[in-house]
């Protein structure tokens, strides 16, 4: 069963994984996205899981349109790819911005590369811990955290930090 590009494994048939559930960290990311109303492209935050706390308030989950018409949902491969669902940070509470058709003439409505300071703001004073340590590892390591996505339709996203509640 597929749910917003979530697969919802038959439990009775598969053991459960303790890293499904775990989304006390998370990852915010600047990714590029297409606004189908403009036909432009628009840097917005996105974030890896719904995350703990009171920033749940603050990101929704939509359905991004390809970046390109050369994108086919046949190129990803697995049992949850292919879909453009992406959990997006908002610059109003879910209950403020009307998120049913965000991808619209309001582009305001995200938070993107201007943000990210207030973001780190807000991330502090609501008690989350910006996880420096873990960040600076992964962006002086080997494997590069971000880029384009095998999961859905992404383009060259670029990790922000680790985070946690």
């Amino acid at each position: 069963m597929f749910l917003c590009g979530i697969y919802i494994m038959d439990m009775a048939n598969t053991s459960y994984s303790p890293f499904g559930k775990s989304n006390s960290t998370f990852v915010l990311y600047l990714e590029p996205v297409l606004n189908s109303y403009y036909q432009t492209y628009q840097n917005i935050i996105t974030i890896s899981t719904m995350p703990p706390g009171p920033l749940a308030d603050m990101v929704t989950m939509i359905n991004l349109p390809k970046l390109s018409p050369f994108q086919e949902a046949g190129s990803f491969s697995g049992p949850n790819r292919g879909f453009g669902c992406t959990h997006v940070l908002l610059r109003y509470p879910k209950s403020a911005c009307g998120v049913s058709n965000v991808l619209g003439k309001n582009t305001d409505v995200f938070m993107g590369a201007d943000d990210i300071p207030s973001v780190l703001g807000y991330l502090k004073t609501n008690g989350y811990t910006v996880d420096t340590s873990l960040t600076k590892m992964m962006f002086q390591g080997p494997i590069k955290i971000g880029g384009a996505s095998d999961q859905r339709f992404s383009g060259d996203r670029k990790m922000i930090c680790f985070a946690s509640i």
